[in-house]
């Protein structure tokens, strides 16, 4: 049996690996790992190394949760055995993207949350999903499930974002990317700068935008099964 631990991306929960464990070997195990309940990163790495075995595990991430898995691969490489990054390359936050985020914390903290809007969801699918009602209420469905308190946990502890491709390259683990080629939140100089440093194994997955396990879910199990079983 090979275990994957996977940390989902913000306002996720473990609904987004469902539909693609059907599309595994039983021989494969996803085994979800929520965003820890932390107020900084570091303290978020600490919470997942008590969670997770001592031995090396295989380690797999979405969106925030792939930056989260490579920020303690870098930190403690021992505990890695293989890492998995998807819709994230491990960069800073931009500025602009790091000032949205305050503004909408400030929103937050002035109006409350009532959930993720429906633009606001239907802008990380590919073009061809947008309207794609199933994939839009399971993204607000696991955003209402969280609630204010995670997303404003989330976005607190995630704002100050180190870049660590450099360090990346140091690490002595077999890596690999898995990037929707209509994903907005992945800006083109990061991508190519990403594909230049030669981190990682890169696969593009066509028609698809940044919600990848739930977009492209068999597409995604592949990669998963090949990557993790090679």
């Amino acid at each position: 049996m090979t275990e994957i631990h996977c940390l989902p991306g913000t306002m996720c929960d473990e609904r987004l690996w469902q539909q693609a464990n059907e599309y595994l070997d039983q021989n494969i195990l996803l085994t979800h790992q929520a965003i820890p309940f932390e107020s900084s990163l570091d303290d978020m790495v600490a919470c997942l190394l008590k969670r997770l075995p001592d031995s090396p595990v295989n380690l797999l991430g979405f969106s925030m949760g792939a930056y989260l898995a490579a920020a303690l691969a870098v930190r403690h490489p021992h505990r890695v055995q293989r890492l998995m990054l998807v819709s994230n390359l491990a960069t800073g936050l931009p500025e602009a993207e790091r000032q949205q985020r305050q503004v909408a914390l400030n929103w937050v903290a002035k109006q409350g949350y009532s959930g993720i809007p429906r633009r606001k969801a239907q802008s990380m699918l590919a073009a061809s999903s947008r309207d794609n009602e199933h994939l839009i209420a399971l993204i607000q469905a696991m955003d209402g499930a969280l609630g204010e308190a995670s997303l404003v946990q989330q976005l607190t502890a995630s704002l100050e974002r180190p870049d660590l491709i450099t360090r990346l390259k140091e690490l002595k683990i077999p890596i690999h990317v898995l990037a929707g080629t209509e994903d907005s939140l992945l800006s083109v100089s990061d991508r190519q700068r990403f594909k230049d440093s030669h981190v990682a194994e890169w696969f593009d997955i066509h028609t698809c935008g940044h919600m990848i396990p739930i977009e492209r879910p068999q597409c995604f199990a592949k990669y998963v099964q090949a990557c993790f079983t090679e």
